[in-house]
């Protein structure tokens, strides 16, 4: 192996067996073979440890809960031994060359995207980075055409060992969604990159973590769980990571707004969707003291301001166009 550097390829996987099995079986046809498979478990009920504990050569860290990706991917992270992380959604199926594309094409102080292609979908290119708006909802998702990269998509996320922690890894408060936006964000502030390796590819499935999320003849179903936590992380991530005072300015412009969409669901008669609004809001409240400590921690790391990085946000809001396109989201 050489000079070669060594990647470890942080794999969470809660109840996904059937996923997991094609997910590690593409990375043994890797051509790079300088790497070690780490699978953090969230104390899997579908067979998943007793495979994982008959395989060979993986760094197994079994969970007694099911802990979230963030937690789940830092406890992974801990147990790499690797120069490099790949942190890999147990839905996924590499290219033969993906992770010797990604160590080639890697550059210092970067966060790297490999190309993923939907294997649903005939004749897809794929697509990698994707955008945010300034409230922090992921903006232009699977837009390959997309101009204005924010952030690695959480499916598939190149980076140093030594990055990783410097940029203070995922924040475990978030349990899982946003967790790829808040650590992009931070990494940004501090002057880390976000690129793409447009040669490196695997096939994402989706749905092997959690259910929901996905558009099924033009309308776009989700779970009321999904609605709670990506509403609780937005505002999270809105009090932590933008410097104050505009913190409080976005803060409130997304509270109008989500009042305006609780208005419109309580006509609706949608009761279980808008107590996810003010579940997320409550979490906030009773959180508050832990979410400026973390968020103490942020701006001490900052050398890039907000206006920088406003700039590589879209100035709108996403959600308001995802209703324009495919109408109220249908609940599980």
């Amino acid at each position: 192996m050489g000079d070669s550097p060594k990647v470890s390829i942080v794999i969470l996987n809660y109840n996904g067996l059937d996923f997991l099995k094609d997910c590690i079986a593409s990375i043994r046809k890797q051509t790079y073979k300088h790497i070690e498979i780490v699978v953090t478990d969230n104390n899997s009920s579908d067979g998943s440890l007793e495979f994982l504990r008959s395989t060979k050569d993986i760094v197994l860290v079994s969970h007694d809960d099911n802990y979230g990706y963030a937690r789940s991917n830092n406890d992974g992270a801990q147990a790499a031994t690797g120069d490099f992380l790949f942190f890999l959604n147990n839905d996924t199926v590499l290219y033969p060359d993906c992770i010797e594309k990604l160590v080639q094409n890697f550059e210092p102080r970067s966060l790297l995207s490999p190309v993923q292609v939907r294997p649903w979908k005939k004749g897809d290119e794929g697509y990698a980075h994707v955008g945010m708006d300034i409230f922090g909802y992921p903006y232009g998702k699977e837009d390959s055409r997309l101009n204005k990269p924010f952030y690695v998509d959480g499916a598939g996320i190149f980076i140093k060992k030594s990055d990783f922690f410097e940029i203070g890894q995922f924040d475990p408060e978030l349990f899982i969604f946003q967790e790829d936006i808040d650590l992009s964000w931070r990494a940004q502030m501090m002057g880390y990159h976000i690129l793409t390796c447009w040669e490196a590819k695997f096939e994402h499935f989706g749905g092997g973590a959690v259910l929901g999320g996905v558009v099924k003849k033009k309308k776009y179903e989700t779970s009321y769980f999904r609605r709670f936590l990506n509403e609780k992380n937005v505002l999270r991530n809105i009090l932590k990571n933008y410097s104050f005072p505009l913190n409080i300015l976005i803060f409130s412009m997304i509270a109008f707004l989500h009042t305006g969409e609780i208005l419109v669901l309580a006509l609706l008669g949608k009761w279980k969707v808008i107590n996810c609004y003010l579940k997320a809001y409550w979490w906030n409240i009773t959180h508050l003291s832990n979410t400026l400590q973390f968020r103490k921690a942020v701006q001490e790391k900052r050398s890039i301001g907000d206006w920088e990085l406003l700039k590589r946000m879209y100035w709108s809001y996403s959600k308001l166009i995802a209703f324009k396109n495919l109408g109220i989201p249908h609940f599980k």
